[in-house]
């Protein structure tokens, strides 16, 4: 856990006489409850983005870097000297901000984070971490260590040089192994991004639905994951390891599926019929063992191998013990042999031109999707492109903003979104989408290649049939032309094709023995797996007590907010998918079918339930930051009880941190307005700190 001691902006403007000359603000905060109060565009908010910024969250305000904070801290502010003089304009040349934050260690460092500056080796997505309180920054005689670190960059929950990853120690959090579709190796880390988009309730956006501003990181059930931490319950560990165990399973039963179509390939190859395959995967040793070939013969009968490698054997046989005949001899079954072999020879030709045209589809089908995969490769690489564009500053804010690329106008504030009508997705989402797609387009390259490479092997044995089948025919057309006392030359040719025929017969028992080894191997290792997920810690009744701790807790603040819209049996946190540890609304105690509770509640009563939800988190979160910060939580209607209510439960956490933003002259309802004299008459003095800002000036000021 951690708390935020002390917030400061630093401010060198074009008025400053020189470097020491700065303009900005400093507050203070304690644990438990921090008001930050004031009258509408007098500063919450830049103090409130400030935050977000120095602690590197501003993706929970929808932008990167500096692109989230107002333009009073990096182009201009104005200051009002009293209430009948004109505002003087100040430019804004260099400015960062400061903030000191201590853990449970009670160890105390200072982050320092520039927004704009003059030199180009500080960048904005750089973080610069001090072993010291701000009190000691001056001094002289106190040794300080810095250690600059990266945000908004490839591998900052796991780098040794990210910030995330260097704020998570600080906070004694360990991040858990989560699965991520975004990733080549379908795991990352917990994000500490996600995780605060439960802790910090922006005004805009936050306060639509639970965790609303959670970025999108391509991890799976993001919102489930973050409850299974901040609650520390075993799940999170187990799902994980559950998770790598099915994605093992799943390999298994794919391998066991193209063992499968592997014998129906012998079965094209040889003219044979594979009985007793097991489709779906079995671990009964015995089903393996039934796997077995059969032959038709000419009169339609099914023989077994054994029969059948007897049968061509005692052919040869026949034909090396007995002298060679005459065509005359032959004659008649010579006829009937080469008519046989005939029909044989141009049905097999035939099936051989269907078979390259299905073959030629599958080619042309690959082609296509490998051309539509470097289109998704260059979409790709013109989204990372445009990233860096972003992340770089490449536009010119003080310019025509343009487009560098196609020259278009292009807004600087990436959160204003009042001409979008439609969902916006980020660079991000849609880069990530285009990952999945690239994903989905390779597995399906790799599948054909397979499809392409068997069938072409198949096509080679099939050709080499024809060959021989043509070799057979032109022998016996020899011999129907031929002398009738001529030795039949069809008879040495057939001889030779049955000696072919019994080394393919032993290379097709060969082949299927070690088919039926290798699926015994896979049933043993699906065995075992099952052996391991059946053996993965049971902890449902410790997260069950957990579950139900927060659930009392989490009821408890809400009706004592004053939430009417249900009555208290029908508000439960569910188990189960969908809304997995949200609040639902069930219709009466056996219901199966639970209904979200942002369905289930007035606009009023849900900003009450996220209240409930976010500080029963707080509360009961083992691995809880142990901070939280609503912003404007007036929203939607709420009644100034409510609103008492809040404030008076945020006082009594008072071993977390709750820093709450409010405007004092805001209408709360039709009949009502935020009066903070109200809202904080029944707190202890000593159970808040209330920082009230100026009803003239703005918070920026000279330092």
């Amino acid at each position: 856990m951690f708390k935020i001691n002390k917030l400061k902006a630093e401010i060198l403007s074009d008025k400053s006489e020189d470097i020491t000359d700065l303009y900005g603000f400093e507050f203070q905060f304690e644990k438990g409850l921090n008001i930050i109060a004031g009258p509408n565009s007098r500063g919450k908010t830049t103090i409130n983005t400030c935050i977000y910024y120095a602690l590197g969250m501003e993706e929970l305000l929808g932008a990167h870097n500096e692109k989230a904070l107002d333009k009073a801290l990096k182009e201009e502010f104005t200051i009002k000297p009293s209430e009948e003089e004109e505002g003087i304009n100040y430019k804004v040349q260099s400015s960062k901000i400061l903030l000191e934050i201590e853990n449970d260690n009670n160890e105390i460092v200072f982050l320092e984070r520039y927004i704009t500056t003059n030199t180009e080796d500080i960048k904005s997505s750089n973080i610069t971490v001090y072993n010291s309180s701000l009190e000691d920054r001056d001094n002289d005689n106190i040794q300080i260590q810095q250690n600059i670190l990266f945000v908004n960059g490839r591998g900052n929950n796991e780098d040794p040089n990210s910030f995330y990853n260097w704020l998570s120690g600080f906070m004694n959090l360990e991040l858990p192994l989560v699965s991520n579709s975004s990733r080549t190796d379908n795991y990352s880390p917990l994000y500490l991004q996600t995780i605060f988009s439960a802790l910090f309730i922006e005004q805009t956006k936050g306060w639509s639905d639970f965790f609303a501003t959670m970025p999108f990181f391509g991890i799976t059930k993001a919102k489930e994951k973050i409850v299974e931490f901040l609650l520390g319950l075993n799940e999170i560990r187990l799902s994980t390891e559950k998770d790598v165990l099915n994605k093992e399973k799943n390999l298994i039963t794919d391998d066991w599926k193209r063992k499968i179509k592997a014998f129906s390939y012998l079965e094209k190859q040889t003219s044979s019929t594979i009985v007793n395959v097991p489709e779906e995967l079995t671990t009964d040793k015995s089903e393996i063992e039934k796997i077995n070939v059969v032959f038709s013969t000419s009169e339609n009968e099914k023989v077994t191998f054994n029969h059948f490698m007897t049968e061509k054997t005692e052919m040869v046989k026949e034909l090396e013990n007995r002298p060679i005949s005459t065509i005359k001899e032959n004659r008649e079954q010579t006829v009937l042999e080469f008519n046989k072999q005939k029909q044989e020879y141009f049905e097999l030709k035939e099936y051989i031109e269907k078979f390259e045209g299905k073959l030629r589809i599958d080619k042309q089908q690959d082609f296509n999707l490998k051309n539509q995969l470097s289109i998704v490769d260059v979409e790709i690489k013109d989204h990372i492109n445009l990233q860096k564009v972003f992340s770089e500053n490449i536009i010119n804010e003080h310019g025509a903003n343009q487009c560098p690329t196609c020259t278009q106008p292009v807004s600087t504030n990436l959160i204003n979104t009042r001409n979008i009508s439609i969902p916006q997705l980020t660079l991000d989402e849609n880069t990530n989408f285009l990952r999945s797609q690239r994903k989905i387009i390779q597995t399906s390259i790799n599948s054909l290649i397979e499809t392409i490479s068997e069938k072409e092997v198949l096509l080679t044995y099939f050709k080499n049939n024809l060959r021989q089948k043509e070799i057979l025919i032109k022998s016996i057309s020899k011999d129907l032309i031929s002398d009738d006392r001529a030795f039949s030359e069809s008879e040495i040719v057939r001889k030779l094709q049955l000696e072919r025929e019994i080394e393919k017969l032993d290379d097709l028992k060969n082949s299927i023995s070690a088919l039926k080894a290798e699926l015994v191997e896979l049933a043993n290792k699906y065995h075992n797996n099952d052996i391991k997920m059946g053996t993965l810690g049971k902890s449902e009744q410790e997260d069950e007590n957990k579950l139900v701790s927060f659930e009392t807790k989490y009821k408890n603040f809400l009706f004592g907010f004053g939430y009417d819209s249900n009555e208290k049996y029908q508000i439960s946190i569910n188990r189960k998918e969908p809304f997995k540890y949200f609040p639902v609304y069930k219709n009466h105690r056996n219901d199966n079918n639970p209904q979200s509770i942002r369905i289930n509640s007035s606009a009023s009563d849900f900003v009450r339930n996220i209240w409930a939800y976010s500080l029963a988190l707080l509360q009961n979160g083992i691995n809880h930051p142990g901070i939280i910060m609503f912003d404007e939580p007036g929203q939607h209607r709420t009644n100034l009880n409510s609103l008492k209510a809040l404030f008076k439960t945020c006082s009594e956490i008072g071993e977390r941190q709750t820093i709450i933003f409010t405007s004092i002259d805001k209408q709360l309802n039709d009949d009502e307005m935020i009066d903070l004299d109200l809202l904080i008459e029944d707190l202890e003095s000593d159970k808040y700190k209330l920082i009230r800002l100026d009803n003239l000036h703005k918070v920026i000021r000279k330092l």
